[in-house]
C-alpha cells in the first residue's frame, strides 16, 4: 500500500433503509485497500440505524439532525483526511473496482483534479434503465449548454482542489453537484474515464423525480452567480448570453413538467428574451399555459412518469 492515496467516501442518509445496505456493501466490497468511509445520517426513523449498528465495526457513522444533503456531505468530508474524496448517495452503488480505477487514473494524470466515469441508471429493484449520458469534459460546452453530463456517483475529486472552494454550497439541495463541477472547472482540470464505475437509482421518492420543480430556482441562481464571478475567463464570459438562455430554458422545462406553469412561462420568456430567434419545442406549450400542459401530457406524457429524469 506504499504510496497509495487515502480515499474518503461519504454517504449522506435519511430514511433510505431499504437501499443503504446495497450502498454500504458496494463500498466495503471495493478492492482498493485505503478507503475511509463515513455515513452521515440526518436522523432516520426507519430501519437505517439498526442496519448501521450492524456495520459499526467496519465503518464510521453518525446520526443527528443536519441542514440537508449538502451539509451532511460537507460534514463528512470535514471529518475525513483522504486526499481524494467522493460521495455516494444512500440509494446509489459503486461497481466493483470503481475506486481503484479512479485512483489509478488520478495517479497517472497528476494534472487532473477530478475524474468521472460512466454510470447506469437503475430502477427501484436495481434493474437497468439506461446509461447516464456521460461524455468527455469540455468546460465551455458544459457551461454553454447547461447540461450536466458528469455522473456524480462516478466522480472522484482531489481535496486540494475542492477544499479552497468551501466544498459543496449548503444552500443548494438539488444541483449541488452541477454547481460543484462549474466552480471546479473554472480553474481545475476534470477528465472523463470511459469505464462504468457506478449505478444511480431512480425511484418515485428520489429528489430528481419527486421534487423536479426545485431544480428551477437553483439552476438560475447558480448561473447568475457563475457569471458574476470577477475572475471568470473571457472565453466563458463570451458565451454568457447563450448559456443564461439555456439555463432559463431548463428551468422552464423543470417547472413546466412539475405543473408550475406560470413559473415555467416566466423562465421561458427569459430564455426567449435572451435568444429570441431560436425556436424552442417547449415554448408553444408555455404560451397555452395549463391547456399546454394538458396537451403535452396527452401527446407524450411527462418524462418523469417512469421515474427517469431527462
Amino acid at each position: 500500500m506504499t504510496g497509495l492515496p487515502l480515499v474518503s467516501i461519504v454517504t449522506p442518509s435519511l430514511n433510505q433503509g431499504r437501499f443503504i445496505g446495497d450502498t454500504i456493501e458496494s463500498v466495503l466490497g471495493q478492492d482498493y485497500p485505503r478507503i475511509e468511509y463515513i455515513i452521515v445520517d440526518g436522523g432516520s426513523t426507519d430501519e437505517t440505524l439498526t442496519l448501521l449498528q450492524s456495520y459499526s465495526n467496519r465503518l464510521r457513522w453518525i446520526s443527528e439532525p443536519d441542514g440537508g444533503q449538502s451539509a451532511a456531505i460537507n460534514k463528512g468530508w470535514q471529518q475525513t483526511t483522504g486526499e481524494i474524496v467522493a460521495w455516494l448517495n444512500s440509494d446509489d452503488t459503486y461497481l466493483p473496482g470503481a475506486v481503484s480505477q479512479a485512483v489509478a487514473f488520478l495517479q497517472d494524470h497528476p494534472e487532473v483534479d477530478a475524474v468521472y466515469g460512466d454510470c447506469d441508471y437503475i430502477d427501484l429493484k436495481g434493474r437497468f434503465l439506461r446509461p447516464y449520458p456521460a461524455r468527455p469534459f469540455d468546460y465551455l460546452e458544459m457551461v454553454r449548454t447547461a447540461v450536466n453530463y458528469i455522473p456524480q456517483p462516478a466522480t472522484f475529486i482531489r481535496r486540494r482542489a475542492l477544499e479552497p472552494l468551501g466544498y459543496l454550497d449548503e444552500t443548494l439541495h438539488y444541483i449541488m453537484d452541477f454547481d460543484c463541477w462549474l466552480r471546479l472547472g473554472v480553474q481545475h482540470a476534470l477528465a472523463y474515464l470511459p469505464v462504468r464505475l457506478a449505478m444511480l437509482r431512480l425511484h418515485p421518492e428520489a429528489k430528481s423525480v419527486r421534487k423536479i420543480d426545485g431544480f428551477s430556482r437553483e439552476f438560475v441562481y447558480v448561473y447568475q452567480r457563475l457569471f458574476a464571478l470577477p475572475n471568470l475567463p473571457a472565453t466563458v464570459r463570451a458565451i454568457a448570453t447563450e448559456a443564461m438562455s439555456n439555463a432559463y430554458y431548463l428551468a422552464a422545462y423543470f417547472s413546466f413538467w412539475a405543473g408550475s406553469v406560470e413559473r415555467a412561462r416566466y423562465y421561458g420568456f427569459q430564455a426567449w428574451r435572451l435568444r429570441p430567434f431560436r425556436f424552442r419545442r417547449l415554448l408553444p406549450f408555455l404560451v397555452l399555459g395549463e391547456l399546454g400542459l394538458k396537451l403535452a401530457r396527452k401527446l407524450r406524457g411527462s418524462p418523469f412518469d417512469e421515474g427517469v429524469n431527462p
